[in-house]
């Protein structure tokens, strides 16, 4: 008989888009074993806070529960192939699970898209002596005759790899994981071959009820304590819901008690609905559902719509309309690192449809193209206007002095006029990552100059183990960003010819007019050797070059605080700019002066700018660890979670009072 007062440890290795089932998986454990202790692990790479807090919040009404969050880093798995195209790489982080939980003796590995109808403190109870594991034999590797392939006999046990129990003792003894990671990539069901292949003879096997495949065995679903919904068919996903005896069962199971089952999934639904709804408003989602690579997609994907929601406020993206939806009904939902996102419908339904969403804010990084179809929807709510880059006429001005091919202007003065309706019917507050983009803003939107302008912290993911004096830095020197004729890439690489004793690196892609910006940087591909095109790069491949890099080179003709600026002076790497945006690279670096034109006859002003900070390392040094104070200081993510928060929760307020 187990202990209810010992926890029974349950691992989960999941994504956002895991969250809900594994919210259906985890309240048929619970109602299913009522009393028992249990210690849930949930283990990913950079699960979201959202779906971490909705997690957390449904597990609160539990008692004997706790959850912890465990972050797996990617770098080790990278090389690891999945075969399956439903199967994700997080099925093999079961790999390191005595590594992560090393205080552990066993632990309970469980699948997300499975529900629990009766006891499992059987299983856990059951007796692993020196073996690595148990498990369940796999009914289905048996009826294809697959064990052959593997050099398995008939009657050897392969198991089922979504419910194992784990001896972790024994697997840290043995040097285990070593082992399941030299065998990856051999075999056709991926890791769970490899877990049945390098645990061969040293598994228990368990009873059939404790993993029953729905879609393979039916007919033990009366005796059954799990049953696990294997395959790429879910239950949850709506084009399987035609499939409705698969479907009702999936939930009729979880509700032994349908009175229980509404009633929770009824407080859900309240807590859900009491939180701020904030609408986020963008062109470009940073690649997403093929989007451009930039700054303002950059801060809504990886900032605001990670880092800003909680158990309070939601976020949901609404993106560009595509061409072709101008009588389009409906609006297209996506699913991006957890987080909805909305291709809205034709101007002429999108009032009503925004209606139906019952948004409390809407936040906008500058103007959005379909801004204006949402005005007639607007009402009481507000517009949190955010101002990144302000692009006036005089900018405008500026960029035409290029000779080279020029990208079209996006000039949109019914755009402008609508923030000034909005201003001057006091429905939108304005917000800023940089006190320098003040006075442009008050010129493109004709505001009066009390206006308010508060500034809020562009976030930066700081990584405080950085050392500015442990690391050391090598002689190499980037450019950060698209390759698009506004940033001028052909100076990167006129630098990077006059300069052969030192690495260049160019970091980014085109997007826009590919075709035309290639046609000029194209010819630069060959015959640098110090010259590198890396092409795109985000998350820990593109911090490991601002770690490395001692300076970043910005030839933009124009910009509004670049976030690579941020980016770069996390890791002490100075800038050299024609650019002075926020006076950072006067103060960490060498402000160059304004370049106008294709700017080759400024060339020498870059190659002096990057002469003078190698010259002097010891200043390099010194600028260096001023410019991460200065980013930590400033730009950190607690900073923008706290301003910002504030901020959606006063605006939300006013439309409530209003």
């Amino acid at each position: 008989m187990n202990d209810h007062t010992k926890p029974i440890d349950i691992c989960f290795a999941i994504n956002d888009t895991y969250v809900e089932p594994l919210m259906v998986t985890l309240y048929s454990l619970l109602r299913s074993n009522d009393g028992v202790t249990f210690r849930f692990h949930v283990i990913g790479n950079n699960l979201s806070d959202a779906g971490q807090t909705r997690l957390k919040r449904f597990l609160a009404k539990f008692s004997h529960v706790c959850i912890e969050f465990v972050n797996v880093n990617l770098e080790r798995f990278q090389l690891l192939k999945t075969t399956i195209d439903y199967i994700t790489i997080e099925t093999y982080f079961r790999y390191v699970l005595a590594e992560l939980f090393p205080e552990l003796n066993k632990i309970l590995y469980l699948d997300a898209d499975l529900v629990v109808v009766n006891d499992i403190t059987e299983l856990w109870n059951t007796e692993l002596g020196t073996n690595y594991a148990a498990g369940v034999n796999d009914t289905y590797i048996e009826k294809i005759c697959y064990k052959k392939e593997i050099g398995f006999e008939e009657s050897e046990l392969y198991v089922n790899a979504g419910v194992i129990l784990f001896n972790l003792e024994t697997i840290r003894r043995d040097n285990i994981i070593s082992k399941l990671f030299e065998q990856t990539g051999r075999f056709r069901f991926q890791d769970q071959d490899v877990i049945n292949v390098v645990f061969r003879k040293k598994t228990v096997r368990l009873p059939d009820k404790f993993n029953v495949l729905y879609d393979r065995g039916k007919n033990n679903l009366a005796t059954a304590s799990i049953i696990h919904y294997t395959g790429e068919r879910k239950p949850w996903i709506p084009k399987h819901n035609k499939l409705r005896f698969f479907q009702f069962k999936y939930w009729r199971v979880i509700r032994k008690n349908e009175n229980i089952y509404r009633k929770w999934r009824s407080e859900m639904l309240q807590w859900e609905a009491k939180k701020i709804r904030v609408a986020l408003l963008i062109d470009e989602y940073f690649g997403a559902l093929g989007t451009a690579y930039g700054g303002y997609g950059m801060l809504a994907r990886h900032y605001i719509a990670k880092y800003l929601p909680n158990e309070e406020i939601e976020v949901e993206v609404l993106l560009k309309r595509q061409n072709g939806t101008f009588r389009h009904p409906f609006a297209k939902k996506h699913l991006v690192d957890g987080v909805v996102v909305y291709r809205p419908p034709s101007a002429f339904w999108c009032p009503q449809w925004l209606e139906h969403q019952n948004y409390d804010v809407y936040l906008g990084i500058e103007v959005t193209h379909d801004l204006l179809q949402f005005e007639k929807s607007w009402q009481k709510r507000r517009l949190i206007h955010w101002i990144q880059d302000p692009t006036t006429s005089r900018d405008w001005g500026e960029v035409s002095t290029m000779n080279f091919f020029v990208e079209p202007s996006y000039w949109n003065s019914a755009l402008y006029d609508l923030v000034n309706r909005l201003y001057q019917s006091d429905r939108v507050r304005f917000i800023t990552q940089g006190y320098c983009l003040n006075e442009k803003a008050k010129d493109l939107y004709r505001l009066r100059h009390d206006v308010s302008i508060e500034y809020v912290p562009n976030p930066v993911e700081i990584d405080y183990d950085f050392s500015v004096d442990a690391h050391e830095k090598k002689n190499m020197i980037l450019f950060l960003g698209r390759i698009e004729s506004v940033k001028r890439g052909w100076l990167f690489c006129e630098i990077a010819k006059r300069m052969p004793e030192y690495d260049f690196y160019m970091l980014g892609q085109t997007f826009r007019h590919s075709e035309k910006n290639e046609k000029i940087v194209g010819p630069y591909r060959q015959g640098i050797p110090n010259l590198h095109f890396v092409g795109h790069v985000e998350g820990e491949q593109k911090a490991r070059y601002l770690k490395d890099a001692k300076i970043l080179v910005n030839t933009s003709i124009r910009e509004g605080i670049p976030i690579s600026y941020l980016e770069a002076l996390a890791y002490g790497t100075l800038l050299v700019s024609g650019f002075n945006a926020e006076d950072l690279p006067e103060k960490f670096g060498v402000y160059v002066g304004k370049v106008l034109g294709d700017g080759f006859d400024k060339i020498d002003l870059f190659v002096d700018g990057i002469r003078k900070i190698m010259s002097d390392e010891e200043q390099r040094k010194e600028t260096a660890r001023k410019a991460v104070a200065y980013i930590k200081e400033h730009h950190s993510i607690k900073q923008f979670q706290d301003t910002m928060r504030a901020i959606v929760k006063e605006e939300a307020q006013k439309r409530h009072v209003a």
